[in-house]
C-alpha cells in the first residue's frame, strides 16, 4: 500500500487536521490523546489529555509557542497507564526526544499512536504574547503562520534560538506524519505513514482523499532542504560568535554545571533527564559518562536555554558538544544519534 496521501483542506488546514486526527482516533479506539491546546494563556500551551474526539476543536499544533517538551508527558502517561491506548500529537523535536527516551530503556510505547507535524517555529513567550495581542488573538497569529507555510514561515529571526538552529523541521519518525511546509495548505496537506503496515492499519486509502502528488512531495522536500541549510548557517554563525567561550569537551561541561552550583534548572526541565538523570560521583561532581549520555541524546528542543536563570546559550553549547561526541568514539554511548 502507498505510504503518502493527500488530505483536502477546503481552505482551512487546521480544521482538516483536526478532522483527520479525529478519524484516526475513532479508527484506533483510543482511550485518549495527548495534544497541544489552542488556549489563550501561556500555561494552556502545555499538552493535555483529551478523552473525547469531539474535543479536538481545541487542538492547535501550530501555535507558535513552546514552553515545555511534551515527550515528558508521554513518559508520565506510559508510567501511570501502561496498559492504556493513547495517541500523542508532537512537534519534530518532541518526537526525536521521545525516541531517545525510549532508547534509554525508560519505558515502552507499543500502545502509543504517534502523530508528528511539521514545525513552523516558535516564539519566546514575551514575543508570542506581544504578537498575539497585536493580532487580536492566538487564532489569528496561527493563521498568519499558516499563510506563509509554503515559503517556510514568517519572522524566523524572531523565533527561539533553538528553532532558528533546528536542522529538521520535518514531521518524521512517527506512526503518522503530517506535512505542511512548502505545500498549498489551503488545498492539501500531506500525510505520510511510517511504513505500509501502518498505512494499511489506519486505512489511509479511505481516510485520506487521494494518493500524494509527486510534484507536491518534491516541492516540500526542496523547501525542507532549503530550511535546513538556512538553519545550519545560523547555527554556524552563532557557534563562531561563541567559540572563545564554548566548552571543548564533556569535562568542561561538567565544570560549567559545577559553577552553576545548586541550580539544576536545565537538567530538571530536560525530558531526557526525567528518565536518566546524570549521577554524581563520590567527589560530588557529575559523572562525565552520564553527562555525555545526556548530551548525545539532546534533540535540540531548547527547553534548557529557556529556563536558564543566567540566560546562557545552552542550545548552542550543548549542540556543539553533541556534534563532537557523535564524531568521536563517544557517539556509541547511545542509539539513534542523528
Amino acid at each position: 500500500m502507498n505510504t503518502q496521501w493527500m488530505v483536502k483542506t477546503y481552505g482551512d488546514p487546521l480544521s482538516a487536521i483536526r478532522r483527520f486526527v479525529g478519524a484516526v482516533w475513532l479508527h484506533s479506539n483510543l482511550d485518549g490523546m495527548l495534544v497541544p491546546l489552542h488556549g489563550t494563556e501561556t500555561i494552556d500551551s502545555k499538552a493535555r489529555i483529551l478523552n473525547d474526539p469531539g474535543q479536538l476543536t481545541r487542538v492547535n499544533p501550530f501555535k507558535p509557542l513552546m514552553i515545555c517538551n511534551a515527550a515528558k508527558f508521554v513518559a508520565e502517561l506510559a508510567q501511570e497507564r501502561p496498559d492504556g491506548r493513547f495517541g500523542a500529537i508532537l512537534r519534530p523535536c518532541e518526537m526525536r526526544t521521545l525516541i531517545e527516551m525510549v532508547n534509554h530503556h525508560a519505558f515502552q510505547i507499543d500502545n502509543l499512536l504517534t502523530i508528528c507535524l511539521d514545525c513552523l517555529g516558535t516564539l519566546p513567550a514575551d514575543e508570542h504574547q506581544w504578537r498575539a495581542e497585536r493580532k487580536g488573538s492566538i487564532a489569528r497569529l496561527t493563521l498568519e503562520a499558516l499563510q506563509f507555510v509554503r515559503q517556510g514561515g514568517i519572522v524566523p529571526f524572531c523565533y527561539r534560538s533553538a528553532c532558528q538552529m533546528c536542522l529538521s523541521s520535518e514531521a518524521s519518525k512517527a506512526d503518522l506524519n503530517i506535512g505542511v511546509l512548502g505545500l498549498p495548505v489551503r488545498q492539501y496537506i500531506l500525510v505520510t505513514a511510517r511504513n505500509e503496515v501502518v498505512a494499511k492499519r489506519f486505512q489511509l486509502d479511505t481516510i485520506a482523499d487521494s494518493e500524494a502528488d509527486p510534484a507536491l512531495v518534491a516541492q516540500r522536500e526542496r523547501l525542507l532542504i532549503k530550511l535546513a541549510a538556512q538553519h545550519n548557517r545560523i547555527r554556524e554563525r552563532i557557534t563562531r560568535s561563541l567559540v572563545s567561550s564554548l566548552p571543548t569537551d564533556v569535562d568542561q561541561v561538567v565544570n560549567m554545571l559545577e559553577i552553576c552550583g545548586k541550580c539544576q534548572a536545565c537538567l530538571e526541565v530536560c525530558p531526557i533527564c526525567y528518565v536518566d538523570f546524570p549521577r554524581r560521583g563520590g567527589d560530588g561532581r557529575y559523572l562525565p559518562d552520564d553527562v555525555a549520555r545526556w548530551l548525545i541524546s539532546c534533540a535540540g528542543c531548547g527547553m534548557c536555554e529557556q529556563v536558564c536563570p543566567h540566560h546562557l546559550p545552552l542550545n548552542a553549547i550543548f549542540g556543539h558538544i553533541r556534534e563532537q561526541l557523535i564524531e568521536s568514539e563517544g557517539g556509541t554511548l547511545c542509539h539513534s544519534l542523528k
